[in-house]
């Protein structure tokens, strides 16, 4: 009987690191708690809690939405925190063997996770780099609940070879021979009159991105000087929300009015425009999505200079875009 006894106690985390069982439950419900806090703050605000423009870069790669994706993490951390409540309660090994199995799932996708992001699009997430953390620490104290070192490196193992597997793999489209036309890509054209021919300015931005705010501020207060040249706006948003805000500025009359401005208004507006997503502009994004991968870009701002027809200049970032602008007399600030 003492023998038994003995062995009930390993398996459920007594002795030394008794603290390790308790730590564990924090560790799964704090984790619940920070991803369901950033949806409610989506739902109510429509922001995330994270603070990095990447995060939303991110998530326009993920195929069922960046808001989708917090969701199934906070769904999954709720089942598996009750998967180790009952494993605890109960002590049954086909508990534990799908608590083991939960967690290593978790850490594989992961892993090809922040693979993509850290070697693929480069754009790492803190919301993500948070949440990787928080299964390390889950790993860690799963396996002193358990008494078996092995389950830390083996969770380990499997979260290095996914990371491995999504930083190898290779976005599709990639060669020039599938990328569409500059020409074809503009979501949003702004010429006055008198505009002049060229340069033509190609303005690749996010509804989501601090840097590309920067830039059109400057331009929006600087005047005359910037509505002298045609500009072609081209949004990488595919959040219906951010869709609804693109339709509502196309379906304006910018002839007479700062586009810079009205970008910049309905970018900060609290509420979402009431109209219909048109198919025809989520084609368009799609292709200045497919054209931005194809030609390497990163991140936006991305500026390309179109200075004559077959004479292009590319700027990536917002420092580079506005040290252009001043050398050219665009603006002054």
């Amino acid at each position: 009987m003492k023998k038994k006894k003995k062995q009930n106690t390993e398996t459920t985390g007594g002795g030394s690191y008794a603290w390790s069982a308790p730590l564990l439950h924090a560790a799964l419900l704090l984790a619940a708690l920070g991803l369901g806090l950033d949806l409610i703050i989506r739902g109510t605000m429509g922001v995330s809690i994270c603070p990095t423009e990447a995060c939303h870069i991110v998530g326009e790669y993920v195929r069922i939405g960046e808001s989708n994706l917090v969701l199934m993490g906070f769904v999954f951390l709720l089942i598996l925190w009750l998967v180790y409540f009952f494993a605890r309660r109960y002590n049954r090994a086909w508990m534990w063997g799908l608590a083991t199995i939960l967690i290593m799932g978790a850490l594989s996708f992961d892993g090809g996770l922040m693979g993509f992001q850290f070697l693929v699009i480069k754009e790492p997430c803190l919301l993500c780099i948070i949440v990787a953390v928080s299964l390390f620490v889950i790993l860690a104290l799963f396996a002193l609940v358990r008494k078996k070192a092995f389950l830390f490196i083996l969770g380990m193992t499997v979260w290095i070879a996914g990371m491995t597997a999504g930083g190898i793999l290779q976005p599709p489209a990639t060669t020039a021979g599938q990328s569409p036309a500059l020409e074809d890509v503009g979501v949003i054209r702004w010429a006055d009159e008198d505009a002049r021919e060229w340069p033509r300015f190609h303005f690749f931005f996010s509804l989501h991105c601090p840097h590309c705010t920067e830039v059109m501020l400057h331009l929006a207060q600087e005047g005359e000087e910037p509505l002298n040249y045609s500009w072609h706006f081209i949004p990488l948003d595919t959040d219906p929300e951010d869709l609804k805000k693109i339709t509502a500025l196309k379906q304006m009359d910018l002839s007479d009015k700062n586009p810079f401005y009205e970008i910049l208004l309905m970018e900060q507006h609290p509420r979402t425009p009431d109209v219909e997503i048109p198919a025809q502009l989520q084609e368009i994004v799609h292709q200045a999505r497919l054209y931005f991968q194809v030609q390497g870009f990163r991140g936006v701002p991305v500026t390309i200079v179109q200075k004559g027809p077959d004479e292009k200049k590319v700027l990536t970032g917002a420092e580079e875009a506005m040290q252009y602008l001043r050398d050219k007399g665009i603006i002054s600030l």
